[in-house]
């Protein structure tokens, strides 16, 4: 069963003199326990697809279509831009934003931190919201004596336990987290990953990871959701989107990621840039990176569902072909 549905939600930038297309008719499902990611290059609108969730974007983003529930009730409508109900802000659905552990407020101590959050929105006493604050702490692997520190007192990934203790403060069904490793070194990444894995068994918590790097959605989500140019291009479990992957920019990504056994020693590049999206192709929007582009694909691709996985491209049928010729250096770079 789904406890977040997002439905056909269109974000947009709006200033004087264009839009930006963020987010283009973007659906999934989240169910209870599940760990979902996010994946895609800088600028392909996986952090304002989250963050619409929570409705904490810019004052500059419109929702332009779609709806958002929470447990069947709407969280908002694209309609009226009407929030419906802002009370499951923390306390229903917590969100970690991209570089949190730098989101702290260098001025006061964290034990005062989480008294704001405890007291504000949990409505506990001071007392209860210390006893509340030694228990996230012991959850996270910090020893309650550091709630007395200011936030420069603490190391990177010291940091991100602490922002993640802030997210579980009022005990949320769901954790949105943006990037929540991309500042940290590989072993204390581990670490983090390791600690949202420990959260989601303990309290069954559904968590939608963020991420540009393949190989944290490797490591330890269960679902993935691929998006490029402002749309999910191709959805499925993580064992079948990086064993078989069906979309030619999915093939690409998986190609960023390094194979331990394999004898080559390079990476395979997209080469390019995305579409500019106040402008965006009416056709497929990776046709001029795509290498197996063909004239079809200047026309809007059908989005094409497979038992528990969906792919946008024309070129579904003949997948195994292109995937073997993506592994290939000279499929993508054409100048060499």
């Amino acid at each position: 069963m789904s406890i977040l549905e997002v439905k056909n939600l269109s974000v947009s930038y709006v200033s004087k003199t264009s839009k930006v297309k963020a987010v283009e008719n973007a659906s999934f499902n989240l169910s209870k326990g599940e760990l979902l990611g996010i994946v895609g290059e800088s600028g392909c609108g996986k952090t304002t697809l989250a963050r619409s969730i929570m409705d904490v974007n810019p004052q500059t983003a419109v929702i332009d279509t779609g709806e958002i529930y929470y447990n069947n009730s709407k969280l908002l409508e694209a309609s009226s831009n009407l929030k419906k109900n802002t009370n499951y802000k923390w306390k229903e659905i917590a969100f970690i934003p991209q570089s949190a552990m730098n989101s702290l407020d260098p001025v006061y101590r964290i034990i005062d931190q989480m008294r704001e959050i405890l007291i504000k929105r949990g409505n506990l006493n001071k007392k209860n919201a210390d006893e509340k604050s030694e228990e996230l702490f012991a959850l996270v692997g910090i020893d309650k004596k550091r709630l007395r520190d200011f936030p420069h007192q603490f190391s990177g990934g010291m940091k991100q336990r602490v922002a993640i203790a802030m997210a579980l403060a009022l005990n949320p069904q769901i954790v949105i987290a943006d990037e929540p490793v991309t500042a940290l070194d590989v072993i204390v990444q581990r670490q983090i990953l390791d600690l949202f894995n420990e959260l989601k068994n303990k309290l069954n918590l559904s968590i939608i990871l963020v991420t540009h790097d393949i190989s944290v959605v490797a490591y330890i989500c269960q679902k993935v959701a691929v998006m490029y140019a402002g749309e999910i291009v191709e959805m499925g479990s993580v064992k079948s989107i990086l064993e078989e992957p069906k979309h030619p920019y999915t093939m690409g990504l998986n190609n960023a990621f390094p194979d331990l056994h394999s004898k080559d020693d390079f990476l395979v590049p997209i080469e390019g840039s995305p579409p500019n999206l106040i402008n965006p192709p009416k056709g497929c929007r990776f046709l001029d990176r795509c290498p197996f582009s063909i004239d079809k694909c200047k026309t809007r691709p059908e989005r094409v569902f497979e038992e528990s996985r969906e792919v946008i491209c024309w070129r579904t049928d003949d997948y195994k072909t292109l995937l073997e010729e993506s592994k290939k250096f000279s499929t993508w770079v054409v100048n060499e």
